[in-house]
């Protein structure tokens, strides 16, 4: 390196350096040594490219599976909801430019009809309409309406489950009539307005409380509601389906036993593999029902009080019968317990959390508040 005056000296490649022998780079280069004493080089810091984790990634995708399908449920509630205002009042509609109409629907069995077969569209078409989007997004498979495991363990099971069904919604109701009078309400469900008129009114009755709610409200819970959710759990697909059941009823008569009974039919469905038993069953609840009304219309109290106990002591016996014969078959109905990536809280949540499921609970909600009534009013 050659001394040259001023203090300047050049370096071998030609650049200006400082008096103290250092090379100065060119601006916007950055030098390998200090530019300056006493301050550090500069170096780069570059953020940490995120560390994929696949078991937060199956619990972010589970999740989002759950959700879609509590979203398709709160859908099929809400458009129930809806559709059940505008037949109302399109029956309010016709009734006034049609006056047989009219007439037709202030007879009981016309007022069943027309209840059975709105409940086939009402309730029915909405859930139809979710199962086909599930579907379509591979979600769910064919709705079991084929044949059992076994015949005859889905015989036995039936009969056996069918009083345990009938005396826990006995016990419930109980336990809810001592609470209605303990606080001064009065729980209402409509129910209370039945009427039987002859032997139409009653075959009506039966056709609109008992068949055709045990073939729709089983295709919608335990078909629609229950096959998808079993991907992550039996059991929790039989709680889950329990509560969008009760939920649906909207009032504070059914909602405590059918959360029970809901439980029983999505047991009985599980474990025999198809709906048939579980709508059997369901409809042997609701006929029970339904001979218990038509009796009390026609008779006194005392004999219709008779006919409920000789019912539920025969049916008590049918159930005993059951019970001996699917136990000695030692048949198998271990729930299984599907994928375990995420933890109940989550799976609850994800499906009640969505943003159709939660305005579908807060509808049903205020309906079900407008069933309670102070007993002094």
């Amino acid at each position: 390196m050659n001394n040259y005056p001023n203090g300047q000296n050049f370096t071998q490649n030609g650049n200006i350096g400082q008096p103290n022998g250092m090379p100065v780079y060119p601006v916007g280069q950055n030098s390998p040594q200090q530019q300056y004493p006493g301050q550090p080089a500069y170096i780069p810091v570059y953020p940490a490219p995120p560390v994929f984790d696949p078991k937060k990634e199956e619990k972010r995708k589970n999740k989002k599976i759950l959700s879609s399908m509590g979203f398709c449920f709160g859908l099929s509630i809400i458009l129930y909801v809806v559709l059940s205002i505008v037949l109302v009042f399109a029956v309010m509609g016709i009734s006034k430019f049609f006056p047989a109409a009219k007439l037709l629907l202030d007879d009981s069995t016309g007022t069943y009809a027309y209840e059975g077969i709105g409940s086939i569209l009402i309730l029915g078409g909405p859930f139809l309409i979710s199962h086909l989007i599930l579907k379509s997004k591979k979600l769910t498979g064919i709705l079991p309406f084929g044949t059992t495991y076994n015949k005859k363990a889905s015989i036995s099971l039936v009969m056996m489950m069918t009083p345990v069904v009938l005396i826990s919604s006995i016990l419930i109701n109980l336990v809810s009539m001592l609470f209605q009078e303990a606080v001064g309400l009065t729980f209402e469900s409509g129910l209370e307005d039945l009427s039987v008129n002859g032997v139409g009114g009653a075959f009506a009755l039966i056709i609109s409380i008992a068949f055709i709610p045990a073939i729709i409200e089983e295709f919608c819970i335990r078909g629609v509601v229950l096959q998808p959710l079993r991907r992550y759990g039996d059991f929790f697909a039989i709680m889950m389906s329990s509560i969008i059941f009760s939920i649906l009823h909207g009032n504070m008569v059914q909602i405590p036993y059918t959360i029970v009974a809901g439980f029983y039919f999505g047991y009985v469905c599980v474990a025999t593999g198809s709906l048939w038993p579980s709508i059997v069953l369901h409809f042997i609840n609701n006929l029970f029902s339904a001979i218990e009304l038509i009796v009390l219309e026609n008779f006194s109290e005392e004999v219709a009080n008779t006919v409920t106990l000789v019912m539920l002591g025969v049916l008590v016996l049918v159930g005993i019968a059951g019970g001996v014969i699917f136990f000695k078959m030692n048949y198998k109905t271990k729930l299984q317990k599907g994928v375990t990536t995420l933890k109940t809280r989550e799976k609850y949540g994800a499906v009640l959390s969505n943003p159709a499921m939660i305005i579908a609970i807060v509808i049903m909600l205020i309906i079900t508040a407008t069933s309670v009534s102070s007993s002094g009013a």
